[in-house]
């Protein structure tokens, strides 16, 4: 079978002096702002699940007395081997206490798991729905983390498809 060439993204010195000349800025001003873009990604890497976190922060700020409620997701180096935990404090925050592992794809959904949590407390009960102690959360905070994950791959293998460029010089065409 013939593999097709997958075009490269990466920002090399001819793509810096490509953007220069386009923009005709110098060369070292890109240089100095590829810089602290890839010290702004380096940031992201650990920004896990984001949208959906940002989704649920905005729609829990539309409700009274969650005007800066704010989500949190904490790593704890050297917890090897824990589940993630959480604390949530009823209109103003939820942290979740977390174990980087290398596995990112089980983390991911671990990660899932506690925002369905928020989920079933935060949103169930302002809908006032019976949450009560013979509620089975464990289970349902899983089927919401299910829906978040099964979102997020939708999203990679199918929509983001149709925001993709085919080569370094589309994105420029773009600009």
């Amino acid at each position: 079978m013939r593999r097709i060439p997958v075009p490269s993204f990466k920002v090399t010195p001819d793509v810096i002096t490509k953007i220069s000349e386009q923009f005709k800025i110098s060369e070292e001003s890109v240089d100095k702002l590829h810089t602290f873009w890839c010290e702004l990604v380096s940031s992201m890497e650990k920004q896990y699940l984001a949208h959906v976190i940002r989704a649920m922060e905005q729609e829990l700020r539309k409700r009274p007395g969650h005007d800066f409620f704010k989500i949190d997701c904490v790593p704890i180096p050297g917890a090897v081997g824990r589940k993630p935990q959480a604390h949530y404090q009823k209109g103003q925050y939820f942290a979740i206490y977390f174990c980087p592992k290398p596995n990112e794809r089980e983390m991911r959904s671990e990660l899932a798991h506690e925002l369905g949590h928020l989920f079933l407390v935060a949103y169930f009960d302002s809908l006032r729905q019976d949450i009560t102690k013979d509620t089975k959360i464990e289970p349902q905070s899983s089927i919401m983390g299910i829906f978040t994950i099964l979102e997020k791959n939708e999203f990679y293998q199918n929509t983001a498809r149709d925001f993709l460029h085919d080569s370094v010089d589309e994105v420029l065409k773009d600009f």
